[in-house]
């Protein structure tokens, strides 16, 4: 059987170094920013999530993609 995928979301995902516990461990969160156009380049969604984290107070950690696939019979 013929399956196609078909991309129709993608978000940013940040992850920042919010703080430390008790044990001297980074404390990490995120930021999810939705509705990214599926066409976009990562190098431009990578630079835009520089630009953030140069706004931003905490450290930048890592910076991520997420893309959802539809699955279709072809």
């Amino acid at each position: 059987m013929a399956v196609k995928s078909t991309k129709v979301a993608s978000s940013l995902k940040l992850t920042v170094i919010v703080g430390i516990d008790k044990k001297g461990k980074e404390k990490h969160g995120t930021k999810k920013l939705g509705n990214i156009k599926t066409t976009a380049v990562d190098e431009d969604l990578f630079a835009v999530g520089q630009a953030i984290s140069n706004i931003k107070n905490y450290p930048l950690v890592g910076i991520d993609r997420e893309d959802e696939f539809s699955l279709v019979n072809a």
